[in-house]
């Protein structure tokens, strides 16, 4: 079996249909599907139990809410494909990904990890953009240092589990998994401890998801103290990590991204829960330090002046007025 399809889902019961239904359209037939029923309250578990009495390749687990991190493992712990497929149940699969994502490894057989492009779609499914993968050349084959230097220069971030199909036996090897708890970073996490295993790295500019964006209630619309702490806690480790291996670019990046967090602060409202977030960035004030570029420097200064919670609203005033 060459493909273990993992969705975790927890309310999404309008949008679960068609994402299972884009699994088993596909002309490639070789995989699992596992549907990881995480507590829902709504109709979900039904309707996995529905599609699995209608094709044997639907595994159905059904759990108590543990999060998005712990629906992943549990479906991690019965994968049996050669790669793990990440996809959120309120996302679906592209028409031909998997023919397409595996025609690619018949032609690398000893690939570790592909990073796909996706398309971002409304939640009425229309099309909204084309996100390639860090270049624009589909295939290209690289090694580790390579792979993180490209990842190093480039602004954005390929750590979205479903952005990337991972090799099972990598991730069984080293144990890895992904941290049940964390929020807003988890994905993150799981990629960089995978990446300083895997050898092998190809880039797939063929859309494999389109992500549904702006979906009310959806992780990545709801930032709260545990995903802005997460966030935090994480790229200060990576930061950590690389300063060990005495890469200066990496440490950037992870400094860059400890920045860009520490600007999220004005989503909390809490004032015991700011005070904590404040806290902590004190205590990792190096990490921020670090930080480098032009906004990166404006913001340091407007931090400085007016502090971190106040400048980050200040900040965010003069972007909306400069957008």
């Amino acid at each position: 079996m060459l493909f273990s399809v993992i969705v975790p889902i927890y309310k999404v019961e309008k949008y679960l249909p068609q994402c299972i239904e884009s699994v088993l359209n596909q002309s490639f037939t070789d995989y699992e599907l596992i549907l990881v029923n995480d507590g829902s309250p709504d109709n979900s578990g039904a309707i996995c139990d529905r599609y699995a009495q209608k094709d044997r390749r639907i595994k159905v687990i059904h759990k108590d809410n543990g999060g998005l991190s712990d629906a992943r493992n549990h479906g991690l712990a019965i994968a049996e494909g050669e790669f793990v497929w990440f996809l959120d149940g309120d996302d679906y699969m592209a028409e031909s990904a998997m023919e397409n994502v595996a025609d690619l490894i018949k032609s690398n057989p000893d690939l570790d990890m592909i990073t796909c492009a996706h398309i971002k779609a409304s939640i009425d499914g229309n099309t909204v953009s084309y996100v390639p993968s860090l270049i624009n050349e589909t295939g290209e084959i690289v090694f580790r240092e390579e792979y993180i230097n490209r990842l190093c220069k480039s602004k954005g971030s390929n750590w979205a589990a479903w952005k990337n199909i991972y090799r099972n036996s990598v991730i069984k090897k080293h144990g890895i998994k992904f941290e049940k708890g964390l929020i807003g970073a988890e994905d993150c996490d799981f990629f960089m401890r995978y990446v300083r295993y895997a050898d092998k790295f190809a880039y797939f500019n063929r859309p494999i998801v389109y992500y549904r964006i702006n979906r009310e209630g959806s992780i990545t619309n709801t930032m709260s103290k545990p995903a802005i702490m997460g966030q935090l806690a994480v790229f200060k480790d990576n930061y950590c990590l690389y300063e060990k291996y005495n890469n200066a670019g990496m440490k950037v990046f992870f400094a860059n991204k400890f920045a860009n967090t520490v600007s999220l602060l004005p989503c909390l409202e809490n004032e015991a829960d700011i005070s904590d977030v404040t806290g902590f960035i004190k205590d990792n004030i190096r990490v921020l330090k670090e930080s480098k570029g032009l906004k990166y420097s404006i913001a340091k200064l407007v931090w400085y002046a007016f502090g971190y919670y106040k400048g980050s609203r200040i900040l965010q005033v003069f972007r909306k007025r400069i957008a």
